[in-house]
């Protein structure tokens, strides 16, 4: 779907180049009318519209950032919920999931170990807000607490999945009609600072540095009091799941993080794991918790290799 009429009619009075047009219309699928506000901000800044080129849009994506924190990161603080930055793409920039704080949740000292800490931020419930617009999906994260700290992590390299001012996340899929969840990432938005990179928030990475243990916590956390049945999945599965790009392998060191972090959480939280059976199977084959990539391998090769239950 092309942009709306009276939005196509205006890039094309300016003489917008089709490959420019086209790049802004990228932006706006994932994020909505934001993007065409900032995009109006940088044609203002040039002689003349038709001078942009693709590449001009590349900063869209940070002022959307601080302009969506600086508009909901205050009501998040008072507890209140929010669209959130992502957009589903089966509407096209034309609707938003929600962005809602879990204050009520508390989760235990003893998760990170006697010599570390917790992130001090916002812990945040994210339903159909993550990259990309799959539906049915739910997403946590501890967005920092400060604001200007919240947009200078917002702003990082990273591949920024959910909401930004949040170093990292837990994602999965919620499947409400059947009461079934399935956890397929902890992942993080930003990269871990090394040289040039990231140096910027080198301080606050440290200071939110186990963001894997909270959000994935607060994720079991949650589904447990909905009443849940929850799976989450292994490292040896991540592959099969997320690997769409074979030049970037998920890489063993990788797999077995993700197996110590569920297992530390876990542990925690005084709960276990169970491996998957063929019940598991056939309930997990009718439900919408698994992608495609994920539902071959398990139709191939079964669920208990690629999951675990949390019992």
């Amino acid at each position: 779907m092309p942009f709306p009429d009276h939005i196509n009619r205006i890039f094309d009075a300016y003489g917008v180049p089709a490959d420019t047009k086209a790049a802004v219309y990228d932006l706006y699928v994932g994020m909505g009318d934001s993007v065409l506000e900032a995009f109006s901000d940088i044609a203002e800044s040039v002689a003349s519209p038709a001078l942009l080129r693709p590449e001009d849009t590349l900063s869209i994506r940070e002022r959307v950032v601080e302009t969506f924190l600086r508009r909901n990161h205050p009501h998040w603080e008072e507890g209140r919920p929010t669209p959130s930055l992502w957009h589903p793409r089966v509407t096209e920039g034309r609707a938003s999931g929600l962005a809602m704080p879990l204050s009520d949740l508390d989760l235990p000292d003893a998760l990170a170990g006697d010599d570390q800490s917790l992130p001090d931020g916002l812990l945040m419930l994210g339903r159909n807000a993550h990259f990309g617009g799959r539906q049915e999906t739910i997403s946590f994260d501890v967005v920092a607490s400060q604001l200007d700290d919240a947009i200078a992590i917002g702003k990082a390299a990273g591949q920024q999945h959910t909401l930004p001012g949040s170093v990292g996340e837990t994602s999965g899929t919620f499947d409400s009609r059947r009461s079934l969840a399935l956890i397929w990432e902890v992942q993080p938005n930003v990269y871990k600072p090394h040289g040039d990179r990231n140096r910027a928030i080198a301080k606050l990475y440290r200071k939110h540095r186990n963001w894997h243990l909270a959000t994935l916590a607060a994720a079991m956390q949650w589904l447990r009091a909905q009443s849940v049945r929850t799976y989450v999945l292994r490292g040896s599965a991540l592959a099969p799941t997320h690997e769409v790009n074979q030049a970037k392998p998920v890489s063993e060191m990788i797999a077995s993080l993700h197996d110590r972090t569920v297992a530390t959480v876990v542990g925690a939280l005084e709960l276990q794991l169970i491996e998957a059976n063929r019940d598991d199977d056939l309930l997990l084959a009718e439900s919408i918790v698994m992608n495609t990539a994920l539902t071959k391998h398990v139709a191939t090769f079964g669920s208990a290799g690629a999951m675990w239950r949390i019992a």
